[in-house]
């Protein structure tokens, strides 16, 4: 059992490059900050591998195996840091909110690295565990503000020969980057937000049970500073939250003009808001050709129907086995799947969205409305 463990870490740690590496987008230095954005960019995907490395220190069972990650996870913080460094150097002196996420990212970096080399010596495992967790802390909320100052870092800080203007269907593919890049953030926050709020149930666990004043006024050390970066971390993600939603009502505006005059197809909308649905229709057959669902959000595997407020059809996708993705409806319009999305907005699920998908695989909303746009006009 433990030698399979150990394998499924590896596995894990083999997934976790290969994503971060296929995730990069890399800019070319067609616009003014092309280079700080791009290193800010590569510092994010180097400081979340240093994440994912030091995450395995908290689920290894000896020693020697938890410096193996660790001796990685630096190895990565050093790539992020360098590469912050880089960013710094590039990023203009004018926009102070991308350079301060850059030094805020680059200090808890050099905080999470110091924690390791700290723990490194340790001979006990549950100090390996819990510093390790202090660590990863650390490193995904530099993650986000990597992320959040390559969002910033945008060809708009002064005017030169060597800026132009991009076209606005270019434009419109830098913003859907720009909401999916905020997803993932939001997505970490919520992830993080949610191990915080865990790990201070631990701790008043722990305080309950010890009568040792000098433990106890540890406990509460640590759970002061636990306190102080969830209180960080929710502000964090109500501030990306807003960010996305700015975006997606300039899409869906965009979205909705393109596709005003374009011919409906022969099938229509299946979406119903008084439904009496049984049961969730998981992993359902791909649907042939152009077709729009509305994204509900992430919900446990065993997640009832009636939770979705008379929503039909719903149907999900399974992520892994205690977790599905939710979605309602099938639209064969954008301008349809649009109206959808606002009612449910409005009387169901605030942050629900609309995704796209082409034969069963999901595509982006813009190349699913130039799609629409070849049935011509009506």
């Amino acid at each position: 059992m433990l030698g399979m463990k150990k394998s499924l870490l590896f596995v894990l740690a083999f997934c976790a490059l290969s994503s971060g590496v296929a995730q990069d987008t890399i800019e070319r230095a067609y616009f003014r900050n092309a280079a700080a954005k791009n290193a800010s960019i590569a510092a994010a995907r180097y400081a979340e591998e240093g994440y994912y490395y030091t995450k395995f220190t908290t689920l290894v069972y000896t020693v020697d195996s938890s410096r193996v990650y660790a001796d990685t996870a630096l190895f990565f913080m050093k790539r992020a840091l360098m590469l912050a460094d880089t960013a710094l150097y590039h990023a203009p002196p004018s926009n102070l909110e991308a350079i301060n996420y850059l030094k805020s990212g680059r200090e808890k970096t050099t905080v999470a690295d110091t924690v390791i080399r700290e723990f490194y010596p340790m001979t006990d495992i549950l100090s390996h565990r819990y510093f390790g967790n202090q660590a990863c802390m650390h490193l995904s909320n530099a993650v986000m503000d990597f992320f959040n100052a390559s969002l910033l870092l945008k060809g708009d800080d002064g005017e030169g020969p060597d800026y132009r203007v991009l076209p606005f269907s270019d434009e419109i593919l830098r913003l859907e980057a720009d909401e999916a890049s905020f997803q993932h953030a939001e997505n970490l926050y919520q992830t993080e937000i949610s191990k915080f709020q865990s790990t201070l149930a631990e701790l008043d666990e722990a305080d309950a049970k010890t009568d040792s004043p000098a433990r106890k006024a540890k406990i509460r050390e640590w759970r002061s500073d636990i306190t102080q970066q969830l209180e960080q971390s929710t502000s964090e993600l109500k501030n990306v939250s807003y960010r996305i939603e700015q975006i997606r009502q300039l899409l869906d505006k965009k979205y909705r003009d393109d596709v005003a005059n374009v011919e409906p197809p022969e099938h229509s909308a299946h979406f119903e808001t008084d439904g009496d649905a049984e049961r969730i229709e998981m992993n359902p057959p791909d649907i042939d050709g152009l077709a729009y669902k509305i994204q509900l959000g992430y919900y446990p595997a065993d997640v009832d129907v009636d939770d979705f407020h008379g929503l039909f059809p719903i149907s999900g996708e399974t992520v892994r086995d205690d977790l599905s993705r939710i979605f309602a409806g099938l639209f064969f319009t954008y301008s349809d799947a649009s109206e959808g999305m606002r009612y449910i907005r409005q009387n169901a699920i605030p942050n629900a969205f609309v995704v796209a998908f082409l034969n069963g695989k999901k595509i982006s909303l813009s190349r699913a409305v130039e799609i629409e746009k070849l049935r011509g006009v009506k």
